[in-house]
């Protein structure tokens, strides 16, 4: 399956690259999907994303099965049924055919060229092609679909030809853990003044608190949000980082901002001079 120039294939990592909705129903857009379609013929594809000729466009191409070729704009998928396992083979990865999970059955809306809103359902091969390639949509590939010890052997085919780009390895230290650092330190200071009545302050003193106690309150959470942006940004630069994924920091900010929403009440009611 030999991919034309007008295609991103690996390693080219702008298929990473997620893809912004449609907001311009004009010709522009009619110009795109005419091209995407003389690609699809081009290179005997059953579907395209528009990320995959390099426009970073919510647009998706596939062919039902009659053979006619679907147009989704900003496709979104709504609801999914079943599960079934199929080999499955993409222009980005020239000659890699693996087995791949995906939904038997999806139901989703999407736009057509002229902003029309539409419902659909899918199952079986249309489905599957639809599912990958809205996960093009995503910045994603089937890869992702798929177990760990599938993926390092296509990355193993794949350095066997001199494809693989150098992996930069996650950091054994993050930058991102400065953003918990400092809202610990915080914390610890707003804690401090719900004492304050306690060691006899004066209204004067509990109102400078007080005001202190607001304003800690939202850096607190404005360092959650740093956070999180940051780790995300760690997770997609170092391809082999575990701790910078959602799972592993949601946690951490839960626990901060549940903390500072705590001694934010308290102060209200131990602080506040009014």
């Amino acid at each position: 399956m030999s991919a034309k120039k007008d295609l991103l294939v690996y390693p080219d990592e702008r298929i990473n690259i997620p893809s912004t909705d449609v907001r311009s129903f004009d010709d522009t857009l009619g110009d795109v999907i005419e091209m995407m379609k003389r690609v699809m013929e081009e290179n005997g594809a059953e579907g395209l994303a528009a990320i995959q000729t390099g426009y970073p466009y919510n647009i998706v191409l596939a062919k039902d099965d009659d053979g006619n070729i679907l147009e989704l704009v900003n496709p979104r998928i709504l609801k999914s049924e079943g599960r079934t396992v199929a080999k499955e083979r993409t222009l980005y990865y020239p000659e890699i055919e693996i087995d791949v999970p995906r939904y038997e059955t999806i139901k989703l809306v999407y736009e057509d060229r002229f902003g029309k809103q539409h419902h659909m359902e899918a199952t079986g091969r249309l489905a599957r092609v639809l599912q990958r390639k809205i996960d093009y949509t995503f910045g994603g590939t089937f890869l992702a679909k798929v177990d760990k010890q599938t993926r390092e052997a296509v990355e193993k085919a794949l350095a066997e030809k001199g494809l693989v780009p150098q992996i930069e390895l996650c950091p054994t230290t993050s930058k991102r853990i400065y953003f918990l650092s400092v809202a610990d330190k915080i914390l610890f200071f707003m804690f401090l003044t719900l004492f304050g009545k306690l060691f006899g302050a004066s209204e004067e003193t509990l109102s400078t608190l007080y005001a202190f106690d607001k304003v800690a309150t939202v850096v607190v959470l404005l360092l959650m949000v740093g956070y999180f942006l940051y780790g995300r940004w760690e997770a997609k630069k170092y391809s082999s980082c575990t701790s910078c994924q959602i799972g592993n920091m949601v946690g951490s900010i839960v626990k901060r901002v549940a903390v500072a929403a705590a001694v934010a009440t308290a102060a209200v009611f131990l602080v506040n001079p009014s």
